[in-house]
């Protein structure tokens, strides 16, 4: 064993590292599997303290930022069963309580559904969507629809999961390296600008709010429950269009379930009933080393090629360093690994430890002495690590949006001549990338797209998005930017930054060291003359006098007094609030031509303002 075995972790640590994971999995980023955190570090935990505070309280989703409300019912975590037994023990435990309650066994049935592997949140009576959030209050996330997100129950309330089809995603995503459905799921709701990877899903009606009332199911007793464990599993999961993880039990008898009632954590009169994939043991030949762009050395194991779910494996995640360590991985290991049809493979168990733990000591990409990070190498060779470069400029233009022709590919071939920073790439010439092996053609082309990037207009926040700073993705950058503006964040201070909601103390720490390190190229390319489009600050906003002021507008339909872009800028400098999509939060819908029924009906049901182009133009005569 190491000390970063779990079961040489102080109580504390373990927590800690557990809580993070459970956030990470939540954000669609998760750092370990599902079997590594229940069967070795939440398993600890349960060997350890039992009763232990964060054993009984509920998984808390992330914070979407939206507004945040409180469920009529809350929305809790479900017991899980792994075995027939433990389901045994579970139909022991409500048989109990029946007899205590004079309630015969033949009067209680069992309801079985598919557990959806989603984002949980819950359609409520007044037709908010709200996430499952700390089980007590969530976020609305009512906007998901108006992205095209599809109401799979037509208006039915009650507890489901947003959720992609299997099928679309083997079809369409996962080839561009996307690991699992869920993920995608996240960064619809998360995001205000969708990624165009799933523009094209959301139009075809693949990501979808499921309630589970809709779900087929699968009705008996007791005794046919623990009979046909298996059987009804795969049944059901058969019969199910969308990723699992598992089903869920429960009881139908009211009188009884009130009975039962609920722990802080989880539904007494209900368990998850969970199963292994396919697993298969495998030999490890050897561990690669990947440098991200944040400088987190990540290993992949390659092992000997095994034949599994249909398809022959030869690499498996192990996550992080940490997991390495704890696990005793390296070179004649023999782990079981695990591949079902959404995900990539990943280790169930350790047969057999290496006799000697393989952790790199270097960057394989520069070659520099790496550092741990809580269980995390990392290359602190930021400039000047080929890998980190590389990834740090592809981010740049891949955020950027406006800028073809630097992909991967291209990225690597000017690292490797030396023009390795934006402000290299951006004061090259036609002739500066022909010597660095670009022929006529392409070296035209790419001068051209870096031009035509300076003139085209994108947000300021966009812009700072695209750098990499560590907590400051894009939405984080446009909050940051309501409150100040962009060449205020040279000499921002952490207090500052943690004084603008949703921005905590460790994440403000981050992002003005982040900010420090990369402020001389964000200058330089300020000085370059980018046509930003300023973020509105919101203390501007509610001073303006103006009808609009403060109110939240959707411009949708072609618009014929000018272009929606330029009324959607007016609408800012008039102190509103641009939306992308209608939700229940929005104020007035502006309507051009040729605008889809769907939108309009969405709008009446929110009981939003409708107007037309030019009942908007005589609202904005009021000022």
């Amino acid at each position: 064993m190491t000390d970063q075995d779990p079961k040489l972790w102080k109580t504390p640590k373990l927590v800690t590292f557990l809580e993070k994971a459970v956030l990470a999995y939540r954000q669609g980023s998760p750092l370990i599997d599902d079997d590594t955190y229940d069967h070795i570090y939440l398993a600890e935990l349960q060997r350890r303290e039992p009763e232990h505070p964060f054993l009984n309280k509920v998984e808390v989703e992330p914070d979407f930022g939206s507004g945040r409300l409180k469920h009529p019912v809350p929305m809790l975590s479900t017991e899980k069963s792994y075995s027939v037994d433990e389901t045994r023990k579970w139909v022991t435990r409500i048989l109990k309580e029946a007899n205590k309650q004079d309630i015969d066994e033949i009067d209680i049935r069992i309801m079985v559904t598919a557990k959806l592997d989603g984002l949980a949140a819950m359609l409520r009576e007044d037709k908010l969507l709200v996430t499952r959030g700390d089980g007590i209050h969530g976020n609305d996330i009512s906007s998901s629809f108006a992205k095209g997100v599809v109401d799979a129950g037509n208006g039915i309330s009650g507890v489901g999961e947003l959720v992609m089809t299997t099928d679309y995603f083997e079809a369409h995503l996962k080839k561009l390296g996307y690991a699992h459905p869920r993920n995608i799921c996240v960064g619809v709701v998360n995001s205000d600008e969708v990624n165009e990877d799933f523009v094209k899903a959301l139009k075809d009606g693949a990501v979808r709010f499921v309630p589970y009332s809709t779900l087929n199911r699968w009705e008996g007793s007791f005794a046919e429950l623990i009979e046909d464990h298996d059987t009804i599993q795969q049944q059901i999961k058969e019969s199910c269009e969308y990723p699992t993880d598992g089903v869920v039990a429960e009881i139908t008898h009211s009188e009884l379930k009130s009975v039962l009632g609920s722990t802080s954590h989880h539904n007494r009169w209900q368990i998850a009933i969970k199963q292994r994939s396919e697993t298969k043991e495998a030999t490890i030949k050897s561990i690669i080393w990947q440098t991200r762009r944040t400088g987190r050395v990540t290993p992949v194991l390659e092992i000997e090629p095994i034949e599994l779910s249909g398809a022959t494996v030869g690499r498996v995640t192990a996550h992080h360093a940490g997991n390495v360590k704890a696990l005793q991985l390296g070179k004649g290991a023999v782990i079981t690994v695990e591949r079902s049809g959404e995900v990539i493979p990943k280790i169930v168990a350790v047969v057999k430890t290496a006799s000697r733990t393989q952790i790199a000591e270097t960057c394989a990409s520069c070659g520099r002495a790496l550092t741990w990070q809580r269980d995390f190498l990392i290359c602190t060779n930021h400039s000047d690590c080929p890998a980190q470069v590389e990834n740090t400029l592809e981010h740049f233009f891949k955020i950027h949006g406006q800028v073809d022709g630097f992909g991967s590919k291209s990225i690597e071939k000017l690292v490797a001549a030396g023009i390795d920073t934006l402000e290299k790439i951006y004061d090259s010439s036609e002739e500066d990338f022909q010597q660095a092996g670009f022929g006529p053609g392409q070296s035209k082309n790419l001068r051209t797209e870096l031009d035509r990037s300076l003139q085209v207009e994108i947000e300021d926040w966009r812009f700072l998005g695209a750098f990499g700073i560590p907590q400051l993705g894009r939405g984080d950058s446009r909050r940051l930017l309501q409150h100040m503006r962009l060449n205020d964040l040279a000499k921002v201070t952490k207090e500052e930054i943690m004084a603008v909601e949703g921005f905590a103390e460790i994440s403000s720490a981050d992002i003005v060291g982040g900010l420090t390190k990369k402020w001389p190229t964000i200058k330089h390319m300020l000085s370059l003359g980018f046509n930003l489009s300023e973020t509105p600050l919101l203390e501007e906003s509610e001073a303006i006098e103006s009808p609009i002021a403060g109110m939240k507008v959707v411009f949708t339909g072609k618009m014929l007094q000018g272009s929606r872009d330029q009324m959607k800028k007016d609408a800012l400098e008039r102190g509103a609030k641009v939306q992308s999509s209608v939700s229940a939060k929005t104020d007035i819908l502006i309507c051009g031509e040729k605008v889809g029924p769907a939108k309009i009906s969405k709008a009446e049901k929110l009981g939003i303002r409708i107007m037309s182009e030019e009942e908007y133009a005589v609202l904005l005569q009021d000022q």
